[in-house]
């Protein structure tokens, strides 16, 4: 939660709420402000979840070595993984650079992409600090510490809010940047957040004692480490890729013009501004059912490691339960408080109705969104990750995107109609990757019947 927490502060704010600007209506700047972050944060997300995604091999290998007590292993994947996410994150970087441009042929109002490009631009700044940051944190997760990750993060929120308030709207003596100032607040928290993060695990005996066995010389990388991190990372991070591009390209489904008419224009922005603030909120139950996914992640690894095939089958389900209670009375919340939620971004009706619908459909497939999160996490502590890559392909961008651009733009149903689409391509996703993990699971207990007694007997050497 506190990880998208900094994502719905911009939000919030650049769409108005907490201060005034001079001589023009905050209902207005506000729509145009709040539309504008939703094209920004729609393709600088898209890459970044590759960038995660690519990232989160780290934890399951940790984990693995963590229950085998081989600190200097789980060392060398660090030193690995670090080197490999920094060079991502600065390829990625220069993608989205590359990408820019093309935004303003892409059927979008011109005011919204005139102010969506420069708070792009320092956002895509934002990534390496950020990409340092996830490699300490899949570490410290991978050995079962996530109080280091809460504080950063925490932290992380509190300098975020106070620069937003200061940058967005002026106060204090800062310059008004506007949607830019939501950017420059989002840096420099994700630089503190980083440095904090490094610092507080150089404190904990258990990182502190991974970290000392950490090396970055030439004559201690191997290929085959490489090899390994890339085979889990890349399946990985594509899938991760396929969901949230996915939802970047509804939102530029969401802002499409089918005219040029003003009033055309001004419908296209109260879609994207009511997709964003539907996503937003969706986003904040999805990011803390990443913990859960952590969680399956992590412990499946560990009996992986000890090779207790029952166990880990047992893990996995039981977060699959724990997520579809969550996310249960989530949509619950959603559809009693669909006309309030809103209005915590914005103060525009129309745009308040329609997220108010969006809603709806949100509320629906939690529970699909949930347990998909949760199912990836399970079968990546088992390593399994190229099948996944493919299903969850399947269910986005061959299911979900053509219903939603057939009922957006084909049927007019705009944001209405993507919505529906991306809905049944979360189910289609859970449903695939459910039979997935409990196909994989039953594989090994069958293929391993004495992994009970391994297991006793290592205890017994312990």
């Amino acid at each position: 939660m506190g990880q998208i927490s900094v994502n719905i502060v911009d939000n919030i704010m650049v769409g108005g709420l907490g201060g005034k600007y001079d001589n023009v209506k905050d209902e207005i700047l506000g729509k145009t402000s709040l539309a504008a972050a939703s094209l920004g944060n729609s393709l600088f997300f898209a890459v970044l979840v590759f960038a995660f995604g690519f990232s989160f091999a780290l934890s399951p290998l940790v984990a693995a070595e963590d229950s085998k007590g081989n600190k200097k292993m789980a060392a060398s994947y660090f030193s690995h993984s670090f080197i490999l996410n920094v060079t991502l994150s600065i390829c990625l970087f220069l993608l989205i650079t590359f990408l820019k441009p093309l935004m303003y042929h892409l059927g979008q109002p011109a005011d919204v992409v005139e102010k969506c490009i420069p708070y792009l631009t320092i956002m895509t700044f934002s990534m390496i600090p950020l990409m340092i940051f996830q490699t300490f944190r899949q570490l410290s997760e991978g050995l079962s510490l996530t109080i280091p990750v809460t504080i950063a993060t925490i932290l992380s929120n509190v300098i975020n809010i106070t620069l937003n308030y200061g940058w967005v709207y002026g106060n204090w003596g800062f310059p008004r940047l506007e949607v830019t100032g939501a950017a420059w607040g989002t840096f420099v928290a994700r630089f503190v957040m980083m440095v904090f993060l490094f610092i507080v695990l150089l404190n904990f005996n258990k990182t502190k004692s991974v970290l000392k066995e950490t090396s970055f010389k030439l004559s201690e990388l191997k290929k085959d480490i490489f090899r390994k991190i890339a085979g889990i990372g890349i399946p990985t991070a594509l899938t991760s890729f396929f969901e949230m591009s996915a939802f970047s390209l509804a939102a530029f489904v969401c802002g499409y013009t089918f005219t040029n008419s003003i009033v055309d224009q001004e419908l296209a922005k109260v879609n994207l501004a009511a997709h964003q603030i539907a996503i937003n909120l969706a986003s904040t139950t999805f990011m803390m059912c990443t913990g859960l996914g952590v969680a399956a992640t992590v412990r499946i690894g560990n009996q992986l490691g000890l090779k207790d095939y029952k166990t880990l089958r047992e893990a996995g389900w039981s977060c699959i339960v724990m997520v579809l209670s969550f996310m249960i009375i989530c949509g619950i919340l959603f559809i009693i408080f669909r006309y309030q939620l809103p209005t915590i971004y914005l103060d525009n009706q129309d745009v308040i109705n329609l997220s108010a619908k969006l809603l709806i459909i949100a509320s629906l497939f939690q529970m699909s969104d949930g347990v998909q999160l949760v199912i990836l996490g399970a079968l990546r502590g088992m390593m399994d990750v190229k099948i996944p890559s493919i299903l969850t392909f399947i269910s986005y961008w061959l299911i979900a995107i053509p219903i939603g651009v057939i009922l957006a733009i084909g049927f007019e149903m705009r944001a209405f109609g993507m919505w529906i689409g991306l809905g049944i391509g979360l189910t289609a996703s859970a449903v695939f990757l459910m039979i997935r993990y409990n196909h994989q699971t039953k594989k090994l207990i069958r293929d391993n019947p004495n992994s009970k007694i391994i297991l006793e007997d290592k205890l017994k050497n312990i």
